[in-house]
């Protein structure tokens, strides 16, 4: 996840225009123009990848479609002007007729944006965020959204369980609490297709700690995905080039050891204001703030 730094310019103009010819009033009136500003892309009929290309986060989100419902798998960066009234939903009609149900991979700034465009709202049964639910309302904290004060709460309408089958509709799919990147991350385990969505946790791309002590629960985290997933699943991330090479899932964990054992070079770097660590191994980089 990169600093959310500027807002992206894109020109989507409706042109209704009203011109006079001496004491006649003439109404041109053309039909609404779409924004440019997604790229979709169909995996299989029932999943599609979400692309911003033009975002400042180059976000990826993704729509799981069950016979009976969908899963959207975060909701965009908010940077585009949107179509009809909406930034994100007018594609999702597009996509699906069924029930979508928002899930959000974490609660950074980069993940949320269009929270308010989605009436069904799935949060993962971790024990830290019902604690903190009150009348199925969840206020998200600053430290929790990383940048800016938007959304300031929503309103939780399912609970998913973890590490169970919740089934869609002809589509099996499990939640799996990925710590590190965050505490609530989770990745969603399509196991009818054999797909896993990582959002923030492993992307192609710099991978983020913003903490020392979350190295260890990054390590955790790994082994257990590599115990549970083999090279039958296709891995894709929130940022980036969507689909992740299997290997990098053992040379993720292969980093985190060397990061824990002191054996990995590091560069002190000022980034955002705030003191990092850019730790490189292979193909891969860590910034860790400190």
């Amino acid at each position: 996840m990169k600093k959310y730094l500027s807002i992206a310019t894109i020109l989507c103009i409706t042109l209704l225009t009203n011109c006079s010819k001496s004491e006649e009033k003439i109404n041109i009136k053309t039909d609404p123009v779409v924004e440019d500003w997604y790229k979709t892309t169909t995996l299989f009929t029932n999943t599609h990848i979400i692309e911003e290309p033009k975002s400042s986060q180059g976000n990826v989100s993704y729509l799981i479609i069950g016979d009976s419902k969908a899963i959207m798998m975060d909701t965009g960066s908010g940077e585009n002007f949107g179509f009809e009234g909406t930034k994100m939903k007018y594609l999702l009609n597009e996509l699906t007729e069924a029930p979508i149900s928002l899930l959000l991979s974490h609660f950074h700034f980069d993940h949320n944006q269009n929270i308010h465009e989605f009436d069904n709202i799935a949060f993962p049964d971790i024990p830290s965020l019902k604690q903190k639910t009150t009348n199925n309302i969840y206020p998200f904290s600053a430290e929790e959204l990383f940048s800016g004060t938007y959304p300031e709460n929503a309103t939780v309408t399912e609970w998913f369980p973890l590490n169970t089958d919740i089934d869609l509709g002809n589509r099996i799919i499990q939640l799996v609490n990925i710590k590190g990147h965050t505490n609530e991350s989770v990745a969603v385990i399509d196991k009818t297709n054999k797909l896993a969505f990582l959002g923030d946790f492993l992307y192609n791309g710099t991978l983020f700690l913003f903490d020392t002590n979350d190295v260890t629960s990054y390590k955790t985290s790994i082994d257990h995905l590599i115990s549970i997933l083999d090279s039958s699943y296709r891995l894709f991330g929130a940022h980036g080039v969507p689909e992740i090479s299997f290997s990098k899932l053992k040379e993720l964990q292969d980093f985190l050891i060397c990061i824990q054992n002191n054996s990995c070079s590091s560069t002190s770097q000022f980034v955002w204001g705030k003191d990092t660590l850019l730790y490189e191994y292979n193909t891969m980089k860590i910034r860790i703030f400190k």
